[in-house]
């Protein structure tokens, strides 16, 4: 096991474009780091920078305290999970996973081991004798992860091993990697575009967005403290709204900031009924309404735009009336509307 550092590091392309910018965040020894962004963003640029598989224009990168930017890959003591399998169609299940460790003169009496004690931890004793082409998406992507298990490297490096699969599988296949990575206790850096897997993974998640780092922090934080307008909005579905202080029916209710602002409030924190004398209220027109079993999503247009809200199933909503609903005013996220910056109220 080892910490990774990455510290002011930025990549810039032949023809001058800068996709990452004076980068710096770490994984601790033993923590599972999730990196998300939207696409274009350059996480999967820093992870392959980690890998050494693309170069690194300024800044320094170290695993285990040391620097690794003129390391070549098989130097760095790395593992890395792409988001296509690329398993060996020829070989078994056994022998994708045997590989690794037969070219690197591995006793086969220790490979036959260590092979069937990690397909043991995967679920995949009995897929051993089966090629690719016959197994799941799933079981495919527990091959390619028990491969680089048995690398037993300092850091593993996983590139959205998840986005391909279906989404039931892929909610079984996180809960998978949360157990595997505590039962493992070795670094990992989990790069995905889909931020309810970096919630539901991450101990800490890195945030980026034009090739810059937005917010560093754990899951709670980064979804009840948003760094910025930017992290408001990516992290979380159905997304923040953003609202002018105008948009409630009392706007002197609302509390003031220095400046102009601009208010965020989660879709779930709009309730029906007002729980308390300082709700805020909000007055809009029902244009559409999303049964999700358990709750509805609510659009609703109002005097100056739109709003999402979840709430529980109300049969005396219905579509085209007009509705208020409220917020708590502890709820109200604020957002300087020059920079985009957080604003404690």
């Amino acid at each position: 096991m080892a910490a990774l550092e990455i510290e002011n590091v930025g990549k810039i392309l032949r023809d001058g474009q800068a996709v990452l910018r004076d980068v710096t965040c770490a994984a601790r020894d033993g923590e599972l780091l999730a990196v998300v962004g939207p696409s274009g963003c350059g996480k999967s640029t820093l992870l392959r920078m980690v890998a050494g598989l693309e170069s690194v224009t300024s800044g320094v990168i170290r695993i285990g305290g040391q620097t690794v930017n003129e390391l070549a890959p098989q130097q760095r003591d790395v593992a890395m999970v792409f988001q296509n399998h690329a398993l060996y169609p020829h070989m078994t299940v056994y022998e994708n996973l045997a590989f690794g460790l037969l070219v690197r003169g591995t006793p086969r009496a220790n490979i036959d081991l260590r092979v069937r004690r990690t397909a043991a931890q995967l679920g995949l004793e009995a897929m051993l004798r089966r090629y690719p082409r016959e197994l799941s998406g799933g079981q495919r992507q527990r091959t390619a992860l028990g491969r680089a298990m048995l690398r037993q490297p300092a850091v593993f490096l996983l590139d959205e091993p998840l986005s391909s699969l279906d989404v039931p599988l892929r909610a079984e296949l996180r809960r998978e990697l949360s157990t595997l990575h505590r039962s493992l206790g070795t670094t990992m850096v989990y790069v995905t575009h889909d931020q309810s897997e970096a919630l539901s993974l991450g101990e800490r998640i890195v945030v980026l967005a034009g090739g810059r780092v937005q917010q560093i922090d754990t899951p709670v934080q980064v979804y009840h403290r948003p760094a910025n307008r930017f992290v408001a909005g990516f992290v979380g579905w159905p997304p923040m709204n953003f609202l002018a202080a105008e948009s409630f029916d009392d706007p002197t209710r609302v509390p003031a900031g220095e400046g102009a602002l601009e208010y965020g409030v989660r879709p779930e924190c709009f309730c029906a009924r007002p729980g308390g004398a300082d709700d805020l209220p909000l007055t809009g027109r029902i244009e559409r309404i999303e049964s999700q079993g358990s709750e509805w999503h609510l659009e609703l247009t109002h005097r100056l735009g739109q709003v999402l809200a979840r709430l529980r199933p109300e049969e005396a909503l219905r579509v085209g009336e007009q509705v208020r609903l409220w917020v708590k005013r502890e709820d109200l996220h604020a957002f300087d509307r020059a920079s985009g910056l957080r604003v404690e109220l």
